[in-house]
């Protein structure tokens, strides 16, 4: 086998590989919503206990990403590939790193500033934002706007807030 049929292997392997995560994800929190395959957006009850879902959403991200990270970091050590493989691993590794961070402290800042959970979703160019209230005001939308231009250099256009409902 030559280098780029190595090259080319690998990255279907790696692909493939985040799709299975995605798809494990996406399977599990299937099976937490119920048989009837919708998803509560309050507390579910489970045993007795209250499981929020705002930390129930953070903490499968974080699991998902750790994961993302690792497949990551696994083309960044490979022997096999190449310099501008590794080179493009890295630059997704710092993004996704870096989006990390803009997720934690825009979250960290609404919990602070306005006293209620919120979940903060970066992709790419959007930012999507779920508030742990039922309605927001239009002086709240604003402000959780701010924070979250202030923190993640996004466009106004580009960033969703959106109440629990």
């Amino acid at each position: 086998m030559n280098g780029k049929n190595k090259k080319a292997l690998l990255l279907c392997g790696l692909f493939l590989a985040v799709i299975a995560a995605g798809y494990a994800n996406y399977a599990i929190t299937a099976k937490k919503a119920g048989d009837d395959g919708s998803k509560k957006v309050s507390a579910e009850i489970q045993d007795g206990e209250t499981v929020d879902v705002f930390a129930s959403f953070k903490n499968d991200r974080e699991s998902s990403r750790a994961s993302e990270l690792s497949y990551i970091e696994s083309v960044v050590s490979s022997a096999e590939a190449d310099e501008a493989t590794k080179s493009k691993a890295q630059e997704q590794k710092l993004a996704m790193v870096a989006n990390m961070e803009s997720e934690l402290l825009s979250e960290g800042i609404i919990e602070t500033k306005m006293g209620v959970s919120a979940v903060v979703a970066i992709s790419g160019d959007s930012v999507s934002v779920v508030v742990d209230k039922e309605v927001l005001s239009e002086a709240e939308v604003t402000q959780i706007a701010e924070i979250i231009r202030t923190q993640t250099n996004k466009a106004s256009e580009n960033i969703k807030i959106m109440p629990k409902a």
